[in-house]
């Protein structure tokens, strides 16, 4: 399907908009987050991919895979400098 349409000027950048008769041929919606890039003279966007919900168990395993364990250590903060009581 090939649709004209106009850019719009939105504060310092062009926007365009998409006719809702474009859109129910096309798996987007509004808010979902989109890779723009430039080929051949022309743009093209892409709908990225959408992140599986994850459950609490999920994060919670792929917090403790990811985290690095800090042990807990005394620092020397050195001399007080002004009316520190140590």
């Amino acid at each position: 399907m090939i649709m004209v349409t106009t850019l719009t000027n939105f504060g310092d950048s062009l926007g365009v908009q998409f006719p809702k008769s474009l859109l129910k041929n096309v798996p987007i919606f509004e808010n979902d987050k989109v890779e723009v890039f430039a080929v051949n003279n022309s743009i093209v966007i892409k709908r990225m991919e959408r992140k599986k919900h994850l459950t609490t168990k999920e994060r919670i395993e792929t917090f403790h895979e990811t985290i690095e364990y800090v042990q807990p250590s005394e620092t020397d903060w050195g001399k007080p400098q002004g009316k520190e009581i140590w």
